[in-house]
């Protein structure tokens, strides 16, 4: 379907844009992505997508604003706190841009509804802090065939890279980082070791871009490389990922 008028106004800044125009316009407004997590990472991204003009936007969080939050999540204000994140998210989004669809739910995506909510989206964006649900969301990913754009940021560091599945040169979260025993609760997370809102900003801003080029096939996406961000430098440092042939979750192991 070719846009409309008033979509073409609104999008006017992508459209003259070679690697877009309306045919990537268009596969952007056709696209489900769903994106887990308000917070940190959740605010920029969901702000990009929003922004952008992706049709419908699935928004996964069971957490609540807290005064903590906003220093980096500018998609929440202070007279939200207290509110659900995934209602204050919409509100944020409905502000943005009323004309596509979205689908907030205030749950913890865990092993019993993790294929539920997954099911019927063309990519998902991981956009939490705790590796039990990254972990999950990279299997339900490999299983469904689905995109999986990966972030962290803690501190001034950030890292971020896209796992796509059926990809030769794509390996998956398990592969560069294996599940341990180890407790997750003594690694580094934003409460206790801090966190920049620019770093946030710069994560969520490359994930976004990585959606944006997944969905309309233009650029070259993160797929085999781990892009690593230090903030106190402004430097990055790209490192090769190969699959696994010997992982559990996309390889033979």
């Amino acid at each position: 379907m070719l846009l409309s008028d008033a979509e073409i106004e609104r999008y006017a800044r992508q459209l003259v844009m070679p690697e877009l125009g309306e045919a990537g316009q268009t596969k952007l407004r056709a696209a489900r992505v769903l994106v887990l997590g308000a917070g940190g990472l959740g605010a920029p991204v969901i702000a990009g997508l929003a922004g952008a003009g992706v049709g419908h936007l699935t928004i996964i969080d069971d957490d609540i604003v807290d005064i903590t939050n906003l220093n980096r999540q500018f998609i929440h204000q202070t007279n939200r706190l207290t509110v659900p994140k995934t209602t204050s998210a919409y509100d944020f989004i409905r502000q943005l841009n009323p004309d596509i669809s979205v689908t907030c739910q205030q749950v913890r995506f865990d092993a019993l509804n993790a294929d539920a909510l997954a099911s019927g989206h063309d990519l998902l964006i991981d956009c939490t802090d705790n590796p039990e649900t990254r972990y999950l969301a990279n299997a339900v990913c490999q299983q469904l065939g689905m995109p999986l754009i990966f972030g962290g940021a803690v501190r001034s560091d950030g890292q971020i890279t896209s796992f796509v599945p059926n990809n030769p040169k794509s390996p998956c979260l398990r592969c560069i980082f294996p599940q341990t025993s180890l407790d997750y609760d003594q690694a580094p997370n934003c409460a206790n070791a801090g966190i920049l809102g620019s770093t946030t900003m710069v994560i969520g801003g490359l994930q976004t871009a990585e959606a944006l080029k997944i969905i309309a096939n233009f650029g070259t996406p993160l797929i085999g490389r781990l892009l690593l961000f230090d903030g106190l430098a402004n430097s990055f440092t790209e490192i090769e990922v190969a699959p696994d042939p010997a992982c559990p979750v996309c390889g033979n192991g």
